[in-house]
């Protein structure tokens, strides 16, 4: 863990963990519904000048990491779903 994270409360982490499983467990259902393989969802990030590599984006799905705001306004826009939806599944997209 980095050394600026160990200070900070356990509840703040906890939630960061949470949000981060959350979000990438909607983009991963609605590139599925969408029929989308990860690296032509890449590649449309690309298209978005929002470069991810295979590992990140893999770590975005599965929860371990939390996209960026370029990556989120990316994801919004090729899902055609809406930044709420994506931070905290509010509406259907």
């Amino acid at each position: 863990m980095p050394k600026r994270m160990q200070d900070l409360p356990a509840e703040y982490l906890s939630h960061r963990r949470a949000l981060a499983q959350a979000i990438g467990a909607r983009v991963r259902v609605r590139r599925e519904q969408l029929d989308l393989t990860q690296d032509v969802l890449r590649t449309r990030m690309e298209l978005e000048q929002v470069f991810v590599s295979r590992t990140q984006y893999s770590r975005i799905e599965n929860g371990e990491a939390l996209p960026n705001a370029a990556e989120l306004l990316a994801l919004s826009a090729i899902l055609a779903v809406s930044l709420d939806w994506l931070l905290r599944g509010a509406t259907a997209p």
